[in-house]
């Protein structure tokens, strides 16, 4: 099975706060599971993650009620206030299809937001649930990020978009960060996000395919996950030549059958304990 770890669905007259995405005219309209379901069955595909957008445990509410009764839909990554004193995850955990929480850090303007005691406590609390923890996290996360990293129990922690790394991005600070992420057991990092963070030259650009390259080489290919981000990547390529993208890379270095397997499907089982039942099939439905 070949699961997308990360797409989003948004509806803008459910006056969810999605912003900055909602900022760009390509964005405002509905994006829907039919917008993208073809392109995924063409593109073998057979299901998806789908992730939170906006900073509210109502929009997680929505896609938790849109996503019910979607076989294709395997799982859910939901978002809660991890600044607050105690975030019942056993109560999210009871949702239908949570598998996970996000912490979308790129959205608080506070740097240091992931060290709080409060925040800290709670992304503990979540692995201790057996939730998965997906990071926003960019440039300026990076060392926070790493020393809390540190102070977390065991489970897993999935870096979006290949942490971020937009071109102003200085190259060596990435690949340090990368590094220091990586020695955490049970850490992943999410193959997505070029065609948004280099635009329209994403396919030219020397710079933004060697960071696949980087990538692979730091986490190997058992951490590694395929996902789209769409509809983010709408504005400068379209589903189905990113998977192809993909598939060129694992194909340019080389993979064996089993850790392309991997890539596009198993370890995002690992990062998401709670995600697929060992015999799931794109049919079954998920309890």
């Amino acid at each position: 099975m070949r699961i997308d770890a990360h797409l989003h669905f948004w509806r803008p007259s459910c006056n969810f706060d999605n912003r900055p995405v909602a900022d760009n005219d390509a964005y405002r309209r509905d994006f829907l599971p039919a917008d993208v379901r073809p392109a995924m069955v063409a593109s073998g595909i057979d299901a998806a993650l789908l992730v939170q957008t906006c900073p509210q445990v109502e929009e997680t509410r929505w896609l938790v009620d849109l996503a019910r009764d979607i076989d294709w839909i395997a799982g859910i990554t939901g978002w809660v206030d991890l600044d607050r004193e105690r975030v019942d995850f056993a109560a999210l955990r009871m949702l239908p299809k949570i598998v996970g929480i996000r912490a979308q850090l790129r959205r608080v303007a506070d740097a240091e937001f992931v060290r709080r005691p409060n925040v800290v406590a709670n992304l503990g609390r979540a692995l201790d649930a057996g939730l998965g923890v997906t990071l926003l996290a960019e440039h300026r996360h990076y060392d926070h990020v790493a020393a809390v990293l540190d102070r977390l129990p065991a489970g897993p922690v999935t870096f979006n978009h290949l942490a971020m790394a937009f071109p102003d991005v200085p190259r060596d600070e990435w690949r340090r960060a990368l590094r220091r992420f990586a020695r955490r057991p049970q850490t992943y990092l999410q193959l997505s996000g070029l065609p948004f963070l280099f635009g329209p030259t994403w396919r030219d650009s020397a710079e933004g395919q060697s960071l696949l390259d980087d990538a692979l080489d730091i986490f190997g290919p058992q951490r590694l996950l395929f996902a789209s981000d769409w509809p983010m990547m709408v504005r400068f390529t379209d589903y189905a030549t990113w998977v192809a993208a993909v598939e060129e890379f694992v194909a340019r270095r080389g993979l064996a059958s089993a850790d392309v397997a991997a890539i596009f499907g198993g370890n995002v089982r690992d990062a998401n304990p709670l995600l697929l039942h060992p015999s799931f099939t794109a049919t079954e439905s998920i309890p």
